[in-house]
């Protein structure tokens, strides 16, 4: 893919992991009682997934904060875009309602520093809510050929710095940045647990070949490729990724 491809088949992933958490968002909204014109912060944006997602459910209040500044420009409408280090949240204490991540602190190099980044900056009796974070060793790879896919992608997300594991550690993260009325669960659909159309099943490969291209050769990738697409053809492939998410309140 050349660079315009390439961004726009991440632009349409991270819309697709929008997609997952929609009903997860808007209970989330409505339990914490914030109102359309709460003040919103959500740290690690990217190109404005959740962002268009909050304006679309009519969040008018809204900022985003990525440390990648050509991702930023393609956020739209009215939010707010910002390019800074979520480690380092470049805002006063207590300025927002709510701190909201998705696939976040997957990525940054400190998780709890990046939640007490968020708690410091979100008001007493505000909350955060932790979206969408994946827990690969819990990982399903069906049939059992298929097995040392999940393996190889969480070491290739190792080698690239990221916290493969961190879905499973949210509750534990949330009770010990100090939050109040703390709900944890796991998504019912996210990766693999689609309709197991064409579509979904190539860019979950792309997805798949996109972190082990910095792991095996082309030959060792097209050998992988074709096991996983004689396995879709059979009807036996499954791939599972357990996706864990949390809500929390500041404390007054």
């Amino acid at each position: 893919m050349n660079a315009n491809e390439d961004r726009a088949f991440w632009q349409a992933r991270y819309r697709q992991q929008v997609g997952w958490t929609t009903e997860l968002r808007r209970y989330a909204l409505a339990a914490s009682g914030l109102p359309k014109d709460a003040r919103l912060l959500e740290a690690g944006c990217g190109y404005g997934a959740l962002l268009d997602a909050l304006q679309t459910d009519g969040q008018s209040h809204l900022t985003g904060l990525d440390i990648d500044f050509p991702a930023l420009q393609s956020i739209s409408g009215t939010a707010k875009a910002l390019c800074a280090n979520g480690l380092h949240l470049p805002f006063p204490s207590g300025v927002f309602d709510a701190c909201l991540c998705h696939f976040y602190l997957l990525w940054t190099n400190n998780p709890m520093q990046a939640l007490l980044e968020m708690k410091r900056v979100t008001r007493p009796g505000g909350w955060l809510f932790a979206l969408a974070e994946p827990d690969y060793s819990a990982r399903v790879d069906e049939p059992a050929e298929l097995a040392p896919l999940g393996e190889l992608q969480t070491h290739a997300l190792l080698r690239q710095g990221a916290h493969p594991f961190i879905g499973a550690h949210l509750a534990a993260l949330f009770h010990n940045v100090g939050l109040a009325r703390i709900e944890c669960g796991i998504l019912q659909t996210a990766a693999g647990e689609e309709a197991p159309s064409d579509e979904n099943h190539e860019r979950e490969w792309q997805v798949l070949a996109a972190d082990l291209r910095g792991l095996l050769n082309s030959t060792e990738l097209a050998y992988w490729e074709a096991l996983n697409w004689r396995a879709r053809r059979a009807g036996t492939r499954r791939l599972h990724v357990p996706v864990h998410y949390a809500l929390g309140q500041i404390p007054l």
